[in-house]
C-alpha cells in the first residue's frame, strides 16, 4: 500500500463582523413582548372558560340498581357509593356483573358482553329494554363488567347515550382499576366519568380545551422552545470552539503521524483511511467557523433561527469528530511504532475483549435450565475466556520486551476475538434451538435488535482492530458475519432484547379498542354502546 507524506496548511479563519443593530434587537424584544401578551390573553381566557365549565345543575341517579350474577362485587356497598354521583340528567343507573359464557358466548368472540347485556335483559330485566325491543330503554345507563372474561362495557338508552368515543372514555376510566381486580372502584370510577361526558357543556368539551390549550401551549413553548434552543446553539459552539482551536493545534502532529504510519501494516489504512475523512472535516469545520459569529460579535438573537441551530451542530458534531480521530490516528501510529503513549494505545485494544471476560458471569448465569449441549458449550466458553485472558497478559509482556512486533499482536488479538465470538455463535443457536418453538420464533430471536456498534461507541470503544475490521466488512460486502469486538458484552445484551422480542412476539399487546354492534343471537339489536378488553 503506497504510502505518502502529507503536510496540510492550516487555513487562516476568517473574521466575521458584527451584523445585528439596535433597531433589530427592539424589534425582537417587541416581538417578544406581542408574544407574551398575546400567550397572557389566552391564558385568562381559557381560564374564564375553565372557570365557566361548572354544571349549572347536578343530579344523583334517579334510580341505581347493581347485579352481580358473579358474587364478585358487593351490590350494597357499591349502590351507597354510586348514588352519590351527580350526573346532569334523571338517569336510572344499572351494574350487571356477569359472566358471558353463562349466556353461551365464547371469550374470544368481541361481541360477547353486549350479547349477554342484552340475553341478560331479555331474560331477567326487560325494563332495561325499550319497548321495540331492540334498543335500551330511555333514561338508562348501563355499566357492564365481566370479571372471568376481562370484559367491559357501556350501554344507554338512545336519549342519554354517548357518542362512540365516549362510550370508549368510560371503559379506559375503569380499565386500570379492573385490571387491578378492585371491581367497585373500577365500575364507579365509570359511572363519575360517563356524568362527566352526558350533557356536557360544549365548552367543556376536551377539543375546545384542547384548541384552547394547544393555542396557549403553542404560544408558550414557541417562546420558550426558541429562547432554550438558542442557548444550547450558543453553548454548542461555545464548548466546539476551543476544541476546534485544539484540533487545529495538533493538526500538523496529526499530519505527520499518517504520513509515517508503516505501509506494510494492515492496520495502518484504517488509520489512513480515518485521516482522508479527517481531511475532508477540517474543511467542513473550517467553513462553518467561518460563518459562525464569535462570542463577542454574535448577536443576541443568534440561534433563534433554525439554520443558524444547524450550524452549530454540525460544528459541534464535526469537531467531536475530529477531536476524537487525531487521538486515534496518533495512538495507531504510536502503537505500530512503538513509540510515546503505545502502552495507552495497546490498552485501547485489549479493552474489548477484557470487557468480554469480565462479563462472562453476568453473560452465563440467566438462572435458566439449559440443555446438556449447552452446558458443554459454556464449558468450551469458560475454558476459552480462560486461555485468552491468560494470552493477553503474555502479548502484554512479549511487546514490552519486543519480542512480538505490534502488527503480530494485533492480529493474535483479532484471532482471539474470532474464536470467542464463534464461540458465542454456537452457544447463541443452541440457545434460539431450545427457546423457539418454530421458525418464526427462531427469527425472532435471531434479529433481537440491538446495535452492537452502538453499544461499542457507548463504551469508549477507539479500537483500531474495529475500525480495520468494519472497513473490511465494508469492502467485502459481508458485514453480518460473527464477528464481535466484545463477543460476551454482545451475546449479554443480545440475550436480554432476544428474550423481551420472543415475549412480544408470543403475546403481542391486545387491543383496547371497543367493540360495537351485536351479533346475530342478538335479533337485530341495534341499541347504544360498546364493549373492550383489560
Amino acid at each position: 500500500m503506497p504510502s505518502s507524506r502529507v503536510s496540510p496548511e492550516l487555513r487562516t479563519l476568517p473574521s466575521v463582523a458584527p451584523s445585528v443593530t439596535r433597531e433589530r434587537e427592539q424589534r425582537s424584544g417587541g416581538r417578544a413582548a406581542a408574544v407574551v401578551t398575546g400567550l397572557l390573553a389566552l391564558m385568562v381566557l381559557l381560564g374564564q372558560m375553565t372557570l365557566a365549565s361548572a354544571p349549572a345543575r347536578a343530579e344523583a341517579p334517579h334510580s341505581v340498581n347493581v347485579t352481580d350474577t358473579t358474587g364478585e362485587v358487593d351490590p350494597e356497598i357499591l349502590e351507597s357509593r354510586l348514588v352519590d354521583v351527580d350526573f346532569r340528567r334523571d338517569v336510572d343507573l344499572v351494574v350487571l356483573v356477569l359472566d358471558v359464557t353463562d349466556y353461551g358466548f365464547e371469550q374470544s368472540q368481541d361481541t360477547a358482553l353486549n350479547d349477554a347485556a342484552v340475553a341478560y335483559s331479555r331474560d331477567a330485566a326487560p325494563e332495561l329494554l325499550a319497548a321495540d325491543d331492540d334498543h335500551w330503554a330511555d333514561g338508562t345507563v348501563i355499566l357492564a363488567l365481566d370479571p372471568e372474561n376481562r370484559f367491559l362495557g357501556t350501554y344507554a338508552g338512545e336519549d342519554v347515550k354517548l357518542d362512540d368515543s365516549g362510550f370508549e372514555s368510560v371503559q379506559d376510566a375503569m380499565r386500570d382499576k379492573a385490571d387491578d381486580g378492585e371491581w367497585e372502584e373500577s365500575l364507579e370510577d365509570g359511572a363519575e366519568k360517563y356524568a362527566d361526558l352526558l350533557d356536557r357543556p360544549w365548552w367543556q368539551h376536551p377539543g375546545v380545551l384542547i384548541a384552547g390549550l394547544v393555542v396557549v401551549g403553542g404560544l408558550a413553548v414557541g417562546a420558550l422552545s426558541a429562547l432554550g434552543l438558542r442557548r444550547a446553539a450558543r453553548r454548542r459552539v461555545d464548548d466546539a470552539l476551543p476544541r476546534f482551536e485544539g484540533v487545529l493545534a495538533k493538526h500538523r502532529l496529526t499530519a505527520a503521524a499518517a504520513s509515517t504510519l508503516p505501509v506494510e501494516s494492515p492496520y495502518a489504512e484504517a488509520a489512513l483511511s480515518d485521516y482522508r475523512t479527517y481531511l475532508e472535516k477540517i474543511d467542513e469545520a473550517t467553513q462553518l467557523r467561518a460563518r459562525i459569529p464569535a462570542g463577542n460579535d454574535r448577536p443576541w438573537g443568534w440561534g433563534l433561527k433554525g439554520r443558524q441551530r444547524e450550524q452549530a451542530r454540525e460544528f459541534e458534531s464535526t469537531v467531536t469528530y475530529l477531536d476524537d480521530t487525531d487521538d486515534d490516528i496518533i495512538a495507531t501510529n504510536d502503537l505500530l511504532h512503538r513509540l510515546g503513549g503505545w502502552r495507552a494505545a495497546w490498552d485501547r485494544e485489549l479493552q474489548p475483549l477484557q470487557d468480554s471476560i469480565d462479563a462472562l458471569d453476568s453473560a452465563l448465569d440467566d438462572g435458566e435450565d439449559i440443555s446438556a449441549e449447552e452446558t458443554a458449550a459454556v464449558a468450551d466458553l469458560l475454558e476459552l475466556s480462560s486461555d485468552i485472558s491468560a494470552e493477553m497478559g503474555e502479548l502484554t509482556t512479549k511487546l514490552e520486551a519486543d519480542e512480538i512486533d505490534p502488527d503480530s499482536a494485533l492480529e493474535r488479538l483479532d484471532t482471539l476475538t474470532t474464536e470467542l465470538s464463534a464461540s458465542v455463535a454456537s452457544l447463541q443457536s443452541l440457545r434460539i434451538s431450545r427457546l423457539a418453538e418454530d421458525d418464526d420464533e427462531a427469527e425472532v430471536m435471531r434479529d433481537a435488535s440491538w446495535d452492537a456498534d452502538l453499544e461499542h461507541e457507548e463504551r469508549g470503544y477507539r479500537s483500531v482492530r474495529g475500525r480495520r475490521h468494519a472497513m473490511d466488512a465494508a469492502i467485502s460486502g459481508n458485514p453480518t458475519d460473527i464477528w464481535h469486538l466484545s463477543p460476551l458484552v454482545w451475546y449479554s445484551a443480545w440475550q436480554h432484547e432476544s428474550n423481551s422480542d420472543l415475549e412480544s412476539h408470543r403475546n403481542p399487546s391486545s387491543s383496547s379498542g371497543s367493540t360495537s354492534g351485536y351479533s346475530a343471537a342478538s335479533g337485530g339489536f341495534s341499541g347504544a354502546g360498546s364493549s373492550s378488553r383489560f
